[in-house]
């Protein structure tokens, strides 16, 4: 019982980690996850409710896998870890059932799951939680009360501000269709049917009486001997979606090839919501445009806000090419309102938020090599995630070996005190 005790422990707290942690460095997608619930019972309009339940749903949901996995006050946790997944399992029944959306975003833009996957994931996770709740007595602390309390409110301080710096810059990883390094030229090519088979040739070849197949490059080498090809399916993996990339001007015109042949360098700035930028933001805009045009560099403004709305904030006064396009595509290609995106030659060469535009580094930015700067911009992404999560684990291990070797949990039996490590039972 005590395996599967550690078992269940560990398979909960780390998917609640993952689950929480790729949701909660992405807040603005997680709020968006949330309105595709509430658009589910006919509210849609209360994006701000909808940003704030997002990111305490994520930040509740890591700090919870990391009381678990770290086992801070069980008693509690395995009672809300039950809760959690009892709640979604309903849910996620309900959503492969009457399928009123793709998928629950359990995961974020990290992992994509089918409904009837979810849910059947979920009842793997309500065993083990179901483990976890019948068996919350048998754990012992591994801390004082106080000292308990402690960790999750240092935990619960740091989750705070991870969720804080990610929705005022970028998610530290960028799962979305538009990533630095993504042709975009390249994404709108790709055949939209996703279930089609690909079939390549397949070679048959030789050796000591024993017949294999390769494929075309993956020859054997020169002791095998050449008997057959023919041409057969060779992968049934679905290909890639096309991405939704389309873009018109004021006059309704669809204008996305002109934008995508532009040879070089092409800035956008992509701003979903017009109306919520706020002066310093739009100051800010007018400077580094002022930089473009003083090198002649394409700057263009997507929008998602109506022509109307945007000629009532003085447009004009921004002096920036106009575009339109839907708010799901400008939040995929930039989760920030106001955020910068770099193109070169249609390929995604870097991003930066409303608050990181390169003002200052403008010179550097705009002569520096762009696949060294996608390379540098990637490179950056990965090392901020890969600090971020090896931090919130050594954490884990750390307080626990701590813990481990400072406390010792007394058992008091028949009025007699009796010693026990601080460590799982």
């Amino acid at each position: 019982m005590k395996l599967l005790r550690a078992v269940s422990r560990l398979i909960i707290g780390l998917t609640f980690i993952f689950s929480g942690f790729v949701k909660i460095i992405d807040p603005v997608g997680a709020g968006l996850i949330v309105g595709e619930y509430f658009k589910i019972i006919g509210i849609d309009s209360l994006p701000l409710l909808y940003q704030i339940i997002g990111m305490a749903l994520s930040g509740a949901e890591l700090l919870l896998g990391i009381s678990v996995l770290l086992g801070l006050r069980m008693k509690v946790s395995c009672k809300l870890a039950l809760g959690f997944v009892s709640v979604f399992t309903l849910i996620t029944l309900f959503l492969a059932i009457f399928n009123p959306i793709q998928e629950c975003g359990c995961f974020g833009e990290a992992l994509k799951l089918t409904n009837w996957q979810t849910f059947y994931k979920n009842i793997i996770l309500l065993v083990f939680a179901l483990i976890l709740y019948f068996q919350r007595n048998n754990f012992i602390p591994i801390a004082p009360k106080s000292w308990e309390r402690g960790f999750v409110g240092v935990y619960a301080l740091l989750i705070i501000l991870l969720s804080i710096y990610s929705y005022r810059h970028l998610p530290l990883i960028d799962f979305m269709e538009y990533k630095v390094g993504t042709d975009i030229h390249e994404k709108l090519s790709m055949a939209e049917n996703i279930s089609e088979p690909t079939f390549g040739t397949i070679l048959i070849y030789k050796k000591n009486g024993k017949v294999k197949t390769f494929l075309i490059d993956e020859l054997p080498d020169s002791t095998w001997t050449f008997v057959d090809s023919k041409t057969k399916q060779v992968s049934s993996k679905a290909l890639p979606a096309a991405i939704n990339f389309a873009v018109s001007d004021r006059e309704g015109n669809y204008v996305t090839d002109s934008l995508l042949s532009i040879e070089g360098k092409l800035f956008i700035t992509s701003i979903p919501y017009f109306d919520r930028l706020s002066g310093p933001d739009l100051d800010k805009l007018r400077l580094i445009n002022e930089k473009f045009k003083e090198k002649k560099i394409n700057h263009i403004i997507l929008t998602g806000s109506s022509f109307w709305l945007i000629d009532s904030l003085n447009r004009d006064s921004l002096d920036i090419e106009f575009f339109y396009a839907d708010h799901k595509t400008l939040l995929a290609m930039n989760r920030s309102n106001g955020g910068l995106i770099y193109l070169n030659n249609a390929t995604v060469t870097a991003k930066w938020s409303i608050n990181d535009m390169p003002v200052d580094s403008f010179d550097s930015v705009i002569n520096e090599d762009p696949e060294l700067l996608a390379a540098k911009m990637r490179i950056k992404e990965q090392l901020a995630a890969e600090v971020a999560a090896i931090i919130i684990l050594l954490l884990v291990v750390v307080m626990r070996y701590i813990c481990r070797f400072a406390y010792t949990h007394k058992i008091i039996t028949d009025g007699y005190n009796s010693e026990s490590e601080s460590k799982e039972a």
